[in-house]
């Protein structure tokens, strides 16, 4: 996949990525957006998994990175938190990672050079001083680690080589016992007399603020090391001032004669993964400074899952009323200043936060990508073509990671014929899986399969507890042919029978949300192509798709014990519920018949409303006789009324379920069913008129539904017509069916 599909916008000169740096990637001036350096947003990409979050870090790191100063992490990994066990009294995740991030400042070539971070290294240096336990030649060793991050050659790194080198001389003789209190004091009086008028100034504006420092920067220091030992919310203002004091060391090196010579734009900090623990241990402190007017000119590009950027940037009970969001491609650039109002320590944090939700990949976009994916690859005949382009499209939603997939994929498969291009037979094909430890090749797999390991195991919800990791995906895909909450927990309940620990589905979707998948009313799988992906493999499970059938035989059992007219908020009444299951596990003749004696005796909308519900079903591992049901050459037992509902439900069912080509026929199946039943009811009418007079409810019953019978023989003609769903959801309303 090339790192820049779909963000053409994003990173043209003057997109928004240019804008925010003032630099674009060729190297010329922009002006800057959102003013300059007074107050900046945190720029918060959202998405889900597949929506291209790191892959857009990556090219702002490429492409603008040697244009202005860049540092990049990536806090999912574990690096940093397993070197901080092994000295955890003076180290700790976060003063790894930034340490990680100085060395890339430092290491930076381009105009003005690498970036001196004096304030982080004091403050690190405290830090390191300031274990408890250890012996003092350990912590001389502490504290001369960190003398990377700083530049050779700076002025700042000759200061501190000079002191580290008096810490040897004072504890020479006094490494057998731990010296922590001493040691600290010493390196900071050591520190300080080395320094210049303007380096005391330096760590005077800097640590002179920190808590009960009272503008003494020696102060500052050593309660920041004391903070950082005593653990828990001490332990977490102290990283979130280390930094604030990196942060500043970047905003200096545009300050003086040199800096504002040699230095054009803003810096950029990108983040992926921000929403776990690490990263909003960085963003929270960066957004609470900013809140309180500690302003500076760093560009935090972060990455989450969740849509409205994660539940720690909202307070309980506050609204998210003039939270920024910004989608591209929406021909301006985003507008953000903070909202008035805010009191610090109090004001939700997403006050500071630009959200931009990352681009879905258009239809012509995915057709380019599938069309260059294919390559040398022979090219398919039109009509097989064009059903490759509707079903990547209707299982991707235009995420990017999807459209390339299945793109890999189909480009390497052969489909004779578009009634073959089935949307199971596309997750079937195979695609490379990529290489082993030693760089050999993975054997070809079927794609969905792929997609399953990158899109859901390897996005895991970081809330969820560890004794679910190893069956988070099994859940899932039990949950594939749930609707609503109590859908869900009735398989929940079977599924984790024999668990001590379990996890309701009130809690699963919540999960869910927070790894950024969308919600949908009528669908516990908010997310279509996740949907088809946990069905496919439900079917799979066991053999004989015997998992699929018992997950269905046990909520047929559910709903019927509930009893029949039992209201259900998206079925109308249980047994409708019930139906729908029967229908996708057992077949139609049943449902038929429910259908057929109900069409006699209820309300025509509530009988149209169950009979869409009912057919939104998925057809797996079974032989598809839908079209011959929905043309009636098939022999339905029963009276006429039987055969038209037959007809119907099955022209329904092809219109909802849409895993294999929609033939132009089907809106005229759709429309001479429901405009039979209507003579049907506009003749019961008649008789009724004959026997009761017209005013008799009978009359008043067939005569209504009679006409809005016909007008459904359009409108879900139309819709077919369209290549649109006949019920409008969530899981559809953006891509439609086509």
């Amino acid at each position: 996949m090339p790192d820049e599909l779909g963000f053409d916008e994003l990173l043209d000169d003057g997109g928004l990525i240019a804008r925010l740096l003032g630099k674009t990637a060729a190297g010329r001036r922009r002006e800057l957006l959102h003013g300059h350096g007074t107050d900046l947003p945190v720029v918060l990409l959202v998405g889900g998994p597949g929506m291209g979050k790191g892959r857009l870090l990556r090219c702002i790191r490429t492409r603008f990175g040697p244009r202005v100063p860049t540092a990049y992490l990536d806090c999912a990994q574990t690096d940093a938190r397993e070197l901080a066990e092994e000295r955890p009294g003076s180290r700790s995740e976060v003063t790894e990672v930034l340490r990680k991030i100085a060395l890339q400042y430092g290491d930076w070539g381009g105009d003005g050079g690498g970036i001196a971070v004096p304030r982080l290294y004091a403050g690190l240096a405290a830090v390191a001083a300031g274990d408890r336990l250890a012996r003092a030649a350990p912590l001389v060793d502490e504290v001369g680690r960190l003398e990377g991050i700083l530049p050779p050659g700076s002025f700042w790194r000759g200061v501190l080589r000079g002191t580290a080198r008096n810490y040897v001389g004072y504890v020479a003789g006094l490494v057998t016992s731990p010296l922590a209190g001493p040691f600290l004091n010493a390196l900071l009086e050591g520190l300080f007399a080395r320094l210049s008028t303007e380096g005391r100034a330096v760590l005077t504006a800097c640590y002179g603020e920190y808590p009960g420092a009272g503008g003494h920067p020696q102060a500052g220091l050593r309660a920041l090391g004391e903070d950082f030992q005593q653990g828990g919310e001490a332990r977490r203002i102290a990283e979130g001032f280390l930094f604030r004091a990196l942060r500043q060391d970047v905003d200096a090196a545009y300050h003086g004669v040199r800096g504002r010579m040699s230095r054009v734009g803003r810096p950029a900090l990108l983040l992926d993964h921000a929403d776990g623990s690490l990263g909003r241990r960085l963003l929270k402190p960066a957004l609470e400074d900013r809140e309180r007017g500690h302003h500076d000119r760093l560009v935090v590009f972060a990455t989450a899952r969740r849509e409205d950027g994660g539940r720690f940037l909202h307070r309980a009970g506050s609204t998210h009323e003039g939270m920024a969001v910004w989608e591209p491609f929406t021909g301006t650039l985003p507008e953000w200043s903070r909202p008035p109002g805010g009191v610090p320590d109090h004001a939700p944090l997403w006050r500071g936060v630009l959200l931009v939700r990352m681009p879905v990949l258009t239809r012509d976009r995915q057709k380019d990508e599938i069309a260059r994916l294919r390559g040398g690859h022979e090219q398919p005949d039109n009509a097989v073509r064009l059903r490759i382009h509707s079903g990547v499209h209707r299982l991707s939603g235009g995420r990017p990671r999807f459209v390339t997939r299945l793109g890999e994929a189909t480009a390497a498969t052969v489909f004779p014929t578009p009634e073959q291009c089935t949307d199971w037979a596309i997750l079937d094909a195979r695609v490379r899986a990529g290489e082993d430890e030693q760089g050999r090749p993975v054997a070809d797999r079927p794609v969905a399969d792929v997609l399953v390991d990158e899109l859901v195991d390897r996005e895991r919800p970081e809330e969820l507890p560890p004794e679910h990791r190893g069956h988070w995906l099994d859940l899932l895909t039990h949950l594939s042919v749930a609707h609503d909450v109590e859908c869900a927990q009735t398989l929940m309940r079977a599924v984790q029978e024999d668990r001590t620990e379990r996890l309701n589905a009130y809690r699963i979707a919540e999960l869910l949300e927070d790894t950024g998948w969308p919600r949908c009313p009528r669908h516990f799988i908010g997310d279509l192509g996740l949907r088809r992906l946990l069905t496919r493999r439900l079917y799979r499970l066991r053999d004989g798709g015997a998992a699929w059938h018992a997950d269905h035989a046990l909520l047929q059992g559910h709903y019927r014990d509930l009893g029949d007219r039992h209201p259900d908020p998206l079925f109308v009444t249980a047994a409708a519920h019930r139906m729908h299951h029967l229908l996708a596990s057992d077949g139609a003749d049943l449902v038929t018949r429910y259908l057929a004696d109900a069409f006699r005796t209820r309300p025509v909308d509530q009988w149209c409303e169950e009979l869409l519900a009912i057919a939104d079903a998925a057809l797996i591992g079974t032989a598809d006789d839908r079209y011959a049901r929905a043309l009636g050459e098939t022999q339905v037992r029963g009276d006429t009324l039987r055969r038209q509902v037959d007809r119907l439900l099955h022209a329904v069912w092809l219109t909802e379920d849409r895993t294999q080509p929609l033939e132009e026929i089907v809106p005229g199946v759709l429309r001479g069913p429901l405009r039979e039943l209507s003579e049907e009811l506009a003749r019961i009418a008649d008789e009724a008129v004959r026997h009761q007079g017209p005013e008799g409810a009978d009359v008043a019953r067939a005569a209504d539904g009679a006409a809005l019978l016909i007008r459904m023989a359009r409108d879900w003609g139309d819709r077919a017509e369209d290549k649109q769903p006949l019920k409008r959801c969530v899981c559809t309303e953006h891509i439609g069916f086509g």
